[in-house]
């Protein structure tokens, strides 16, 4: 597949809950196409100085949460309302939460159902990335309109007004379509404008070649 038809692999956006899962693995934090976004209860006062350094070395693509206050499931809802703020902005994305909480399947499986790529891991080492990169939108292929649709008009309009002098069979119409089409027409111009002119209900042949005309 040529460069030009793909377009830059997906984001991964990890939410870390971090009253959850206090263990991270280093190596991922600056990871290209990544983003963190870790959360703190907020009764979690400490956190490793090796882990803060890496932390505000890649301070771009990390973002820090502690909440306020502590209450039930307050770190699960702050964690899904960060996820999905982040859906909205960037839907084809790939999400990640790293938590034992099994309580945040559910919102997973609804993410699954609308076509969104999310799941959980239990801890950092299960966590992967995609890098396929995603195929640009296949072009819309406009259809042009079928050729003749101006010469049916003009067919129509002289037969309709010559109402009393219009041929009552099949091959004396030819001949009248062929110069109807002009000096340029063949016979097969004109045997295909009678078909157009059959199909689109405007006149229909009898069992004995008599023409009858639905003008």
């Amino acid at each position: 597949m040529s460069a030009s038809s793909e377009l830059p692999p997906p984001m991964n956006h990890v939410f870390v809950d971090f009253e959850n899962v206090s263990e991270c693995d280093l190596t991922l934090i600056g990871t290209k196409m990544a983003s963190f976004t870790f959360l703190l209860g907020a009764k979690q006062t400490k956190m490793n100085t090796t882990l803060v350094e890496k932390l505000l070395e890649h301070a771009a693509s990390v973002e820090l949460v502690r909440l306020a206050s502590s209450g039930k499931d307050a770190l699960d809802l702050a964690l899904s309302y960060y996820l999905g703020r982040k859906v909205l902005t960037d839907p084809t994305a790939y999400f990640h939460i790293i938590s034992r909480d099994k309580g945040y399947d559910p919102l997973v499986e609804h993410l699954r159902s609308r076509h969104i790529h999310a799941r959980r891991h239990d801890d950092f080492s299960s966590l992967t990335f995609s890098y396929k990169p995603r195929e640009k939108p296949a072009a819309v292929q406009v259809v042009k309109p079928a050729e003749g649709g101006d010469d049916l008009k003009l067919v129509l309009e002289r037969l309709r007004k010559s109402a009393n002098n219009r041929p009552k069979k099949k091959a004396t119409l030819l001949s009248h379509l062929k110069s109807m089409l002009g000096k340029d027409a063949t016979d097969a111009d004109a045997a295909q404008m009678f078909e157009k002119l059959c199909k689109t209900s405007h006149l229909s042949l009898g069992a004995k070649g008599a023409i009858t005309y639905h003008l």
